[in-house]
C-alpha cells in the first residue's frame, strides 16, 4: 500500500501530501515531489468559491463551478468505465487542482488511514462485475454484493458527487469494503488490492457531498462515518 502518511514530512503539510502526487500545479507528472516549493494552500479553495464565466460568458456562482469541474471530472475519469486504482493519483492530482480537493482533505485522508494501493490495470468496473459473478446466495455474499451494486452506482454517479445521497453511498461502501478487508474471509493480493481501490475511491467521493463545508475544509471522514 502507498499510504499518504509515508511521505517523509510533517503530515499536517498539505503542501507536502499534494507535491508528492502531482497535485501543484507546477508538476508537470503525477508522484514527483522534486522541485515544487510552498503550494498556496488558499488559492485552489478561493478559486473554487470567486464568481468566473462559463463558456457562454454567464456569471457562475462558487458552487455552480464546482459542479461544473465536477462533472468535467467526471466525463473525463469515469464516462467509459475504465477507472482503475493506477488512475487514483491522477484523480487526486485533477481534484486539487481544479479546488474540489484541499491541503485540509489530503490531511484528512491520511488521518482515516487512505491507501492507494499497488497498481492493478484492470478497471474497477470490471473487477467488481467479475466479483458479482462468483457469489453464492448465501447472507454474507448477498451482502457484499449490495456493497459491489452501490460502489458500481457511485460510479457512475460521480458527476452528481456533490449530492448528499451520492456521498452517503461512497461512505457507506467505504466502511463495508474495510469490514471486508478486515474480515476472515479469503482473499488473494489482487483482490484485496482491488477492494482497496474501490474504497479509496469511496472515500475520495464521500468527502465531496454538498452537506460538507463549501471552502473546503471538511469534517473528518471518521465523524462522517459515525452520522450514518
Amino acid at each position: 500500500m502507498n499510504p499518504l502518511s509515508s511521505i517523509n514530512n510533517p503530515v499536517n503539510s498539505g503542501a507536502v501530501l499534494a507535491d508528492a502526487y502531482g497535485a501543484s500545479g507546477s508538476q508537470s507528472s503525477v508522484g514527483s515531489a522534486n522541485g515544487v516549493q510552498g503550494v498556496n494552500a488558499n488559492a485552489s479553495t478561493s478559486a473554487s468559491n470567486a464568481p468566473s464565466k462559463d463558456d457562454n460568458g454567464l456569471v457562475l456562482s462558487g458552487r455552480a463551478e464546482r459542479a461544473q469541474k465536477i462533472e468535467a471530472m467526471a466525463k473525463d475519469f469515469f464516462q467509459d468505465g475504465s477507472f482503475s486504482s493506477e488512475k487514483l493519483p491522477s484523480l487526486i492530482q485533477r481534484l486539487y487542482q481544479d479546488g474540489i480537493l484541499s491541503d485540509g482533505q489530503l490531511n484528512r485522508l491520511t488521518n482515516s488511514g487512505f491507501d492507494i494501493p499497488p497498481t492493478e490495470e484492470q478497471s474497477l468496473a470490471d473487477f467488481i462485475d467479475e466479483q458479482r459473478a462468483t457469489l453464492t446466495n448465501s447472507s454474507e455474499d448477498r451482502e457484499l454484493a449490495g456493497t459491489l451494486d452501490e460502489a458500481k452506482w457511485v460510479m457512475r454517479t460521480m458527476d452528481a458527487i456533490q449530492s448528499p445521497v451520492v456521498a452517503q453511498k461512497a461512505n457507506r461502501v467505504a466502511s463495508d469494503i474495510t469490514a471486508l478487508l478486515e474480515s476472515d474471509r479469503t482473499l488473494t493480493d489482487q483482490q484485496k488490492n482491488q477492494y482497496q481501490g474501490i474504497k479509496s475511491l469511496m472515500q475520495l467521493a464521500s468527502m465531496t457531498g454538498e452537506h460538507q463545508q463549501a471552502t473546503g475544509q471538511l469534517n473528518s471522514y471518521l465523524a462522517l462515518a459515525k452520522q450514518h
